[in-house]
């Protein structure tokens, strides 16, 4: 699988987003990744 190397910054811009009151599917829409992928990312970030 192909890494993502800005993945941390992309989750940190969508976190800020959901934070100004929009919701996680329009946040992540805007961002440019599915739903399934920012919770993986955010669930790996919490792991490690």
């Amino acid at each position: 699988m192909a890494t993502i190397p800005d993945k941390d910054a992309r989750c940190r811009e969508i976190e800020a987003l959901i934070a100004q009151g929009r919701g996680v599917c329009e946040s992540c829409r805007e961002i440019g990744i599915s739903e399934k992928t920012f919770y993986r990312w955010r669930k790996q970030q919490a792991d490690n």
